[in-house]
């Protein structure tokens, strides 16, 4: 699904409504979603042909935010770990943003669209460019020898599940707090640790 496409009034109100109510899919029709967010059910209709496309642009919407932030992140003069610590708290930084958003299109990853296209807006928004640190990293020596499509896969993971299990228990992300919860990627990618 193309973001893009759909009006950004329209984008907006499923945006806000998915933050104040967007606790879970499995009961909710596409009457209860017009209703929530205020739009027409013919306008509803006429963008989303069901309540997993509403879901898809959610996913989308969420993984083009992670994309903008990261992009910035990794864009840097900074050394390799330096952007690989900002590209991760871009990510959190999306999630504190979204946070019912977050579970809830956690909750629903296989209703919100393909697989394989899920997969592709996650190595596009995040797996891809941390890719890149990595293998730049391991080049300059400043992160150990790796390889970086396996590592990246953990490292998005680790991310996730740290951010979603602040959410689920204290109800909001914080990012600090978060990032030191993962200096096991730090001290794991320390070149002076070697290879083994």
């Amino acid at each position: 699904m193309n973001v893009s496409e759909i009006p950004a009034e329209l984008g907006q109100k499923i945006l806000a409504a998915a933050e104040a109510d967007g606790t879970s899919f499995d009961d909710v029709s596409m009457e209860e979603i017009a209703s929530v967010t205020g739009v027409p059910r013919a306008t509803l209709y006429y963008h989303f042909r069901s309540k997993e496309q509403v879901l898809a642009f959610l996913l989308t919407a969420m993984l083009d935010d992670i994309a903008t932030n990261v992009e910035g992140a990794a864009a840097t003069a900074d050394d390799a770990r330096t952007r690989l610590v900002n590209v991760v708290m871009a990510q959190l930084e999306a999630m504190a943003t979204r946070p019912a958003t977050s579970q809830l299109l956690v909750a629903n990853l296989g209703r919100a669209g393909k697989l394989p296209d899920i997969a592709a807006g996650i190595d596009r928004a995040f797996q891809a460019p941390v890719r890149d640190i990595l293998a730049e990293g391991v080049t300059a020596g400043e992160i150990r020898s790796i390889d970086p499509a396996p590592t990246a896969t953990a490292i998005f993971g680790a991310v996730t599940v740290v951010g979603l299990n602040a959410l689920m228990l204290h109800g909001q992300l914080d990012v600090d707090e978060s990032l030191n919860a993962l200096v096991v990627l730090w001290g794991g990618l320390d070149p002076a640790r070697g290879s083994g």
